[in-house]
């Protein structure tokens, strides 16, 4: 009786055969038969890391003293594998390409690998994959090898041999065709897992977050940017790590010049950088992000600055009282709007950082707060205007002001803070002669003019009392 793997070799073969005799105007035919046809394993198959270099070295002595007719039908085979790696790079051995690529014409597993080793190691600059791309593009169109069946597609339908707009086509595919993202890096043979971390799709992935800038202020931006985490991400982290940095510049690049994303938009972008990157005011974040473009930072940390002020008025009016804080929250909240707050951090005591706990935004972004006249329901917001850091304390506590530079003055993102740090010699205020300004006359906007004064004076921040005034 025959075995089911014979059975299923024979289906093979005939489809194969079917493949080729099907109708011309039949191509969806002709494909499921080509896919039918086509082994289960057309894995990327180096060999070892020894053996490559003593390959290596045998072809660059052969080619080099005008021996390289000299090379066997399987050294120029797996001579692929050492093309853009190593020293000498096989492609920097004169005659090795062309050697390579004659052999290729005739020889299916020759044209697997260097098909296989393009992708893998694609460099769209380079010369040699330039030089390459049109002769791979019509030896794989013209192949009836089934284990290209998926080069062969994406080809046709994405010009995966085209150094420039290759990549660019299937970038712009995987954001936005209606194919789920599995379904269409099957299709184009990048579900394997070699290339699902190759050079070309980086390249192409890269490309979907140009073009997420260009689609981000559309009505469908939410859908795409969904798409385009999803696509980044494998099992929760980023597909590529080493391009972390350009992902969170794609992601933000749409609103670097003051275009405001929907508050959904924002939310999700947020949560998507803290989630891969971690956030940049912490120590632990800072050297995740330390490749990415200071701008960007900026402006994500603006973000975060809202996140968190709007996290602290939350929490505090659980704990302070109500007909202050309502006056603070106006002021800062101007100053947010304006777009000055640079950077914020909170300092909780024990009972409100409890109660942070729960909000999800902040994500643990807060310091711990203790110490001398510390109570279990204080908590502090540092923020960063300008040259200055101010510290606002929630109940009757002093809204305090340093220049950055001082050497007492807060550091923003520690994660303990003790009660007198917070104290230390500051600022006077305008209009007075004590440190720090007691938020007295708030319905008369009296401590309030006080304060924008001393931020145009010190920082270059104009507020009108119709700003920060409820």
């Amino acid at each position: 009786m025959t075995s089911l793997r014979e059975a299923i070799d024979v289906l093979r073969a005939i489809a194969g055969q079917l493949a080729r005799l099907a109708p011309s105007g039949a191509e969806h035919t002709r494909e499921a038969l080509k896919r039918l046809g086509a082994p289960q394993d057309d894995k990327p198959r180096p060999p070892a890391e020894d053996w490559l270099e003593l390959l290596r070295r045998r072809l660059a002595e052969l080619f080099t003293s005008g021996r390289g007719h000299e090379a066997t039908r399987k050294d120029l085979c797996y001579a692929p594998w050492i093309l853009w790696n190593g020293q000498p790079r096989g492609d920097a051995i004169p005659g090795l390409l062309e050697a390579i690529l004659r052999q290729a014409a005739e020889h299916r597993r020759t044209l697997r690998n260097l098909v296989n080793c393009w992708v893998l190691s694609f460099v769209p600059e380079s010369a040699s994959h330039k030089q390459l791309a049109p002769e791979l593009d019509r030896l794989v169109r013209e192949s009836d090898d089934p284990r290209l069946a998926w080069a062969q597609t994406a080809a046709a339908e994405v010009s995966l041999f085209d150094p420039k707009s290759g990549p660019n086509r299937l970038g712009c595919a995987l954001l936005t065709h209606e194919t789920s993202i599995e379904g269409l890096l099957a299709r184009y043979g990048f579900a394997e897992p070699a290339r699902a971390v190759s050079a070309y799709l980086k390249c192409a992935l890269l490309e979907a977050l140009r073009e997420w800038k260009a689609r981000a202020t559309r009505e469908d931006a939410l859908a795409l940017l969904e798409r385009l985490i999803a696509l980044w991400t494998v099992e929760g982290r980023l597909r590529f790590d080493e391009a972390r940095a350009a992902f969170a510049e794609g992601l933000l690049a749409p609103w670097l010049d003051g275009v405001q994303p929907t508050d959904e938009v924002r939310s999700r972008v947020q949560r998507a950088l803290l989630d891969r990157l971690g956030d940049p005011r912490t120590p632990s974040g800072m050297g995740r992000w330390a490749q990415v473009d200071p701008k960007a930072v900026a402006l994500f940390k603006t973000w975060l600055a809202k996140a968190s002020l709007e996290a602290f008025f939350a929490i505090i009016r659980d704990y302070a009282l109500d007909h202050q804080w309502r006056y603070r929250e106006r002021f800062w909240k101007a100053c947010l709007d304006k777009g000055v707050i640079s950077d914020v951090w909170l300092a909780l005591a024990d009972e409100v950082s409890r109660a942070a706990g729960t909000i999800r935004d902040l994500r643990g972004a807060y310091g711990t707060l203790s110490g001398s006249g510390v109570l279990s329901q204080h908590a502090v917001i540092l923020m960063r205007i300008g040259p200055l850091v101010l510290c606002e304390w929630s109940h009757n506590g002093k809204l305090r002001a340093w220049p950055a530079d001082w050497k007492h003055a807060p550091q923003l993102g520690r994660s303990e803070y003790s009660g007198s740090e917070l104290r230390t010699t500051s600022l006077v205020f305008p209009g007075g002669t004590e440190e720090g300004l007691r938020h007295t006359g708030s319905e008369s906007g009296r401590w309030q003019q006080r304060a924008a004064a001393l931020l145009r004076e010190r920082a270059g921040v104009m507020l009108e009392p119709r700003e920060y005034m409820p």
